[in-house]
C-alpha cells in the first residue's frame, strides 16, 4: 500500500486569475471527474467562481469578509475600512510588468486566504456528496500553476496551500501536487485522440487562454501496448496576456467615448460595472463581424454626456462597432496570442493540431484568428467540448496518472557556485585562491542542466563534490545555494544572487574539524512539476524541495563546493 492509499479523494483547483474552479474524483470507482458547478452568490451560472476577495478592518486589523462571488455583490463598498482585492495571481509572475503592490495584504497572504474560503466551500460539497466516511483529512490534491512561473513562485503556492489548510506542512509533499495549467489541458484533450485522428508520432499544441495568463506548450505522443503517453517538445513559454487585457482595454474605450463628450467620471464604480457587463455578458459573443450592444443601467452620470448619439448611445443602450472593437479592444490581445504560438510552431517545427482551451480560448473570435493565421501550417485547429474545464478536468487526470507525461523541458538553467582549477589568462585573479594542492578559482558555474533541455519523470541528474565543512553552527540547517538562470550558463555566479538553496539538515560529527573536506552528492530531478534534490552527506540522504529567499538581495553564508573529479 502507497502513502496515497488513504488519500482516495482527488481534489484539483484550477486557481486562475480572474475564476477559479474544482473538481474531484473518488479513485476506486470514479473514471470521469465531477465538476462542482454552484457557487455562493452567483448571480448567473458558470463552472468558476470569480478570484475576488473583499477584506474589512477590525480593531486595526484587515480580514477577509467576503471572497468569490459574495465579494462581487459588494463591490460598491467604498468606505476606507474596505479593501477590494482581485488579479493577485498576476504578481507571482516575475516577467509581468504591473504596478508596484499597494495592498496592506501581501500577495501570498491574500492567495491563502481565497484558498482558505475556496476550501472551505469545495471540501464541503464534495464531503456532502460522498458521506461521512470521506471527510477531506483523505483527500488529496492537484493545483495547477502556470508553465511559465518559476520555481520561487510554485513555491509561493505551495506555502500557501499550507497556510490555508489544504494540507498540513508535515505531510508528505506528495498530497499536494503543483499541475502546469497546458499539462493539465494537454491530458484533457489527450482523451479526444482518437476522435481528432491523432497518433503515434502526431504533435499538438496547446494554448491555454485564462484571464490573466496564456501559456503554451507543444507535446509529442507515444502510443505502445501500454497505453498513449505524451512528453513535451517545446519549454514552456506564455504571457501576462489573458482576456483581463481585453477587459482593460474595453474600460479605456469607455473612457475615452465619455470624455470625448464632456462627461466626468466623478466615482470608481460606474466604468467598473460597465466593464463587468461587457467581460459576462458581450465578450464571448464577438465573432469579429457583428456590433455589440451594451445596456446601460439608470445613472445620474449618462445625463452629463453632450452627445449621446455620437459615441453609440440610443436611451438605454450604447452600440460598439466590430470595426472598434477589433481595433481597440480584441486585436492588441489577440495579435500577442498569435506571437506565442508563433514561436512554438517554430519549435516543434511540425505540428498536428491546436487545441485552444481555457475561458480566453473559448472565444469564437480568438479561434477564428487562429485558423487564418495559421490553418494552413496546421490541419486541426479547435476548441474541445467545454474548454473552459479543461485545466480543471486535466488536473485530475494528471493526479490519477502522474506519469502520463513522460519527459518534460526545463523552464531555466540551474546549477551551483563551485571552486574549479584556476585558469591563467581566463579566470579573473580577483577569484582566485591558493590552496596546498594548487591554485583554485572560486564561484564558478557548475551545471546541472540547460534551459529547454528534454528531462524524462524519474531522470536523475547526479554531481559529486566536496563540501568544506565550516565548524559547527548550533545544529543549523546546512544551506547549498543554487542559482536559476533564464538563459545560457554564466561562466562564475559573482554577479548572480542565489534564487535557491538546498537545506538539510546539519550532517557533521564532532570528529569533523573547520577545513575537512566532506564528500556529497547532489541528485536533481528535473521531470516533474517543481524540482525535487536528495543530497547525499556521509551516507545519509535528505530529500527536499528547492526553498527560496524571500528577498532575492539578501545572501546566506555561501558553503564552499568543490568538484571532485577536479576536472573542468
Amino acid at each position: 500500500m502507497s502513502d496515497l492509499d488513504d488519500f482516495p479523494v482527488l481534489v484539483s483547483i484550477d486557481f486562475g486569475t480572474t475564476f477559479s474552479g474544482c473538481a474531484y474524483a473518488y479513485i476506486p470507482q470514479d473514471k470521469i471527474p465531477k465538476l462542482i458547478s454552484e457557487w455562493p452568490n452567483q448571480t448567473m451560472y458558470y463552472a468558476k467562481t470569480p478570484t475576488v476577495s473583499l477584506y474589512k478592518k477590525n480593531k486595526g486589523k484587515y480580514e477577509m469578509s467576503a471572497w468569490g462571488g459574495g465579494s462581487k455583490l459588494k463591490k460598491g463598498m467604498q468606505k476606507p475600512e474596505y479593501i477590494h482585492l482581485y488579479k493577485f495571481k498576476t504578481h507571482l509572475d516575475e516577467t509581468a510588468d504591473l504596478p508596484p503592490w499597494k495592498s496592506p495584504i501581501t500577495v501570498p497572504d491574500a492567495i491563502a486566504d481565497y484558498l482558505k474560503a475556496f476550501h472551505e466551500y469545495a471540501a464541503g460539497e464534495i464531503e456532502q456528496q460522498l458521506g461521512k466516511r470521506y471527510t477531506r483529512e483523505r483527500f488529496r490534491y492537484c493545483l495547477t500553476v502556470p508553465a511559465m512561473w518559476s520555481d520561487k513562485a510554485k513555491g509561493v503556492m505551495r506555502r500557501a496551500a499550507i497556510q490555508a489548510g489544504l494540507i498540513n506542512k508535515n505531510d508528505k509533499e506528495d498530497r499536494l501536487m503543483l499541475v502546469s495549467e497546458p499539462e493539465a489541458a494537454a491530458l484533457y484533450c489527450e482523451r479526444s485522440c482518437n476522435e481528432y485522428d491523432l497518433k503515434h508520432g502526431d504533435r499538438f499544441l496547446i494554448c491555454d487562454a485564462g484571464g490573466g495568463t496564456v501559456d503554451l506548450i507543444v507535446y509529442d505522443i507515444a502510443e505502445s501496448a501500454e497505453g498513449r503517453n505524451l512528453s513535451e517538445v517545446t519549454k514552456g513559454h506564455g504571457a501576462t496576456c489573458g482576456s483581463m487585457l481585453i477587459d482593460l482595454n474595453f474600460g479605456n474605450l469607455l473612457i475615452k467615448k465619455f470624455t470625448m463628450q464632456g462627461a466626468k467620471i466623478q466615482d470608481d464604480v460606474t466604468i467598473p460595472n460597465l466593464v463587468e457587463k461587457f467581460a459576462f455578458a458581450l465578450k464571448p459573443l464577438f465573432n469579429g463581424k457583428d456590433d455589440l450592444h451594451l445596456e446601460l443601467p439608470w445613472n445620474s452620470f449618462f445625463k452629463s454626456i453632450k452627445d449621446p448619439e455620437a459615441i453609440g448611445i440610443d436611451e438605454d443602450t450604447m452600440t460598439f462597432t466590430a470595426a472598434e472593437l477589433k481595433e481597440f479592444v480584441f486585436d492588441p490581445v489577440v495579435t500577442k496570442v498569435l506571437e506565442l504560438i508563433r514561436d512554438q510552431l517554430d519549435q516543434a517545427r511540425n505540428c498536428s493540431a491546436i487545441f485552444m482551451v481555457g475561458g480566453f480560448g473559448s472565444s469564437t473570435y480568438l479561434l477564428d484568428c487562429v485558423k487564418r493565421a495559421y490553418g494552413h501550417k496546421v490541419r486541426l485547429i479547435s476548441a474541445p467540448n467545454r474548454p473552459e474545464i479543461a485545466v480543471v478536468f486535466g488536473a485530475v487526470y494528471a493526479g490519477l496518472n502522474p506519469r502520463k507525461v513522460t519527459a518534460r523541458a526545463t523552464r531555466r538553467c540551474y546549477g551551483v557556485g563551485v571552486l574549479y582549477p584556476f585558469r591563467v589568462g581566463i579566470d579573473p585573479p580577483t577569484l582566485m585562491k591558493r590552496r596546498v594542492d594548487g591554485l583554485m578559482c572560486r564561484d564558478r558555474f557548475s551545471k546541472f542542466v540547460s534551459k529547454g533541455a528534454l528531462v524524462k519523470v524519474d531522470e536523475c541528474i547526479s554531481h559529486s563534490y566536496l563540501l568544506v565543512y565550516q565548524g559547527a553552527e548550533e545544529a543549523a540547517d546546512f544551506k547549498i545555494s543554487v542559482y536559476t538562470i533564464d538563459g545560457d550558463p554564466p561562466q562564475y555566479v559573482t554577479d548572480l544572487h542565489e534564487s535557491a538553496y538546498i537545506s538539510i539538515p546539519n550532517p557533521f560529527t564532532t570528529a569533523d574539524l573547520p577545513g575537512d573536506e566532506v564528500s556529497c552528492e547532489l541528485k536533481f530531478y528535473f521531470g516533474l512539476s517543481e524540482v525535487k534534490v536528495e543530497a547525499t552527506v556521509l551516507g545519509k540522504s535528505y530529500i527536499t524541495r528547492l526553498q527560496f529567499n524571500t528577498d532575492s538581495h539578501v545572501s546566506f553564508q555561501r558553503q564552499i563546493l568543490f568538484n571532485s573529479t577536479r576536472e573542468y
